[in-house]
């Protein structure tokens, strides 16, 4: 990635805080959009098991088209999985940090969230698995949610490992890999086995195949959850629009790929800039999105990103004494631009410091 000087207007936004695909869709699937759309029967109710679907994911992914849940977003399937396993006082456990939609949750069902912390190391984000089964065993939750690769730090723990921990575990145990795409290795590519009764593995089409606006998630469960969640699940939860869309866009699978490699090389060249800049530190990642830390203060860092109309997830992190952010992959130009703020708050003469 070679660094220009770059000069933005500032009637542009720059939108790294979702992390969604920064790549709009190419020509010809908006075309078969398009006319997909036009013959829609809109007048009738969707599919309520949302069958053709279920079956081009289970062709795509070599799994039981009886076994996988569609969600409308994978925020759906977790509202699902707590109203199927979590009554008011239980414990769910989580780590620290995890993804926002986990604490929500618990709020929201009057759970009681107890948090497994990561240790942040100098160069790297890492669980401890025997710390991992002592909270399991400790905390006796109803329901354990655990991402990988984990947002918002990036970091990836080999999927057999888990799996393994799952199997160990009295609770449902929901492996959360919306980022996988982005990573090594899936939970599928290591299960030489049958999936363990009690595992629940949950995927979306928003980040890597770039439908977020579509919210369609899915899940890949043992046949008793997926049991559990058909029985609850809101009959047309799912509209006829997204169900079509969505089988369209698996048949650009090389695209898709295409696509998630030029965003792996896009953040590991970013990492590696940032990683060049005095008082930033980039965290090694397998999502789309990388864990950034640095010295200076929060509000001068913030003020800075957006006097120059950078969206980013600013972090409340109780973990040391560093400013926190998440950053998207987006295209190489913002990343360019990100990377130039980034050296211009630090060469400012009235740079703000944390004070250690």
């Amino acid at each position: 990635m070679m660094l220009r000087d770059l000069t933005f207007t500032l009637d542009r936004e720059f939108r790294l805080d979702k992390n969604e695909n920064p790549f709009e869709l190419p020509p010809s699937p908006r075309e078969e959009m398009r006319k997909l759309i036009s013959g829609v029967d809109l007048n009738r109710y969707p599919d309520p098991y949302a069958t053709k679907l279920r079956g081009k994911l289970s062709a795509k992914l070599n799994f039981p088209q009886e076994r996988i849940v569609i969600g409308n977003g994978g925020d759906e399937i977790l509202s699902m999985l707590f109203m199927a396993y979590v009554k008011p006082g239980d414990r769910v456990l989580t780590t620290y940090p995890c993804f926002s939609e986990y604490s929500r949750l618990c709020k929201i069902f009057g759970a009681e969230q107890h948090l497994l912390p990561l240790n942040f190391n100098d160069n790297e984000v890492t669980l401890d698995i025997e710390q991992l089964l002592d909270a399991i065993s400790r905390v006796s939750p109803k329901l354990i949610l655990l991402d990988n690769p984990h947002n918002p730090t990036g970091m990836f723990i080999d999927p057999a490992r888990l799996i393994e921990v799952a199997k160990l575990s009295c609770c449902p145990f929901v492996l959360d890999e919306a980022y996988v795409e982005f990573a090594s290795k899936s939970s599928l590519d290591v299960m030489n086995e049958e999936m363990p009764s009690n595992l629940c593995v949950l995927r979306t089409l928003s980040k890597a195949w770039g439908l977020a606006g579509l919210r369609v998630g899915y899940a890949l469960c043992s046949q008793r959850i997926a049991n559990d969640l058909l029985e609850i699940k809101s009959p047309f939860n799912v509209n006829v629009i997204s169900q079509e869309i969505a089988c369209t866009m698996l048949e650009y699978d090389e695209w898709m790929k295409s696509r998630v490699y030029s965003i792996r090389f896009l953040r590991d060249k970013f990492i590696e800039e940032v990683n060049e800049i005095e008082s930033f530190y980039a965290y090694p990642s397998q999502g789309n999105f990388v864990l950034i830390r640095t010295e200076l203060n929060k509000d001068y860092v913030c003020a800075s990103l957006k006097e120059r109309g950078i969206r980013v997830n600013m972090l409340e992190l109780d973990i040391k004494d560093y400013t926190w952010m998440r950053v998207s992959i987006g295209k190489e130009d913002e990343l360019n631009y990100v990377i130039q703020t980034f050296r211009s708050m630090v060469r400012q003469p009235n740079a703000e410091f944390v004070i250690a």
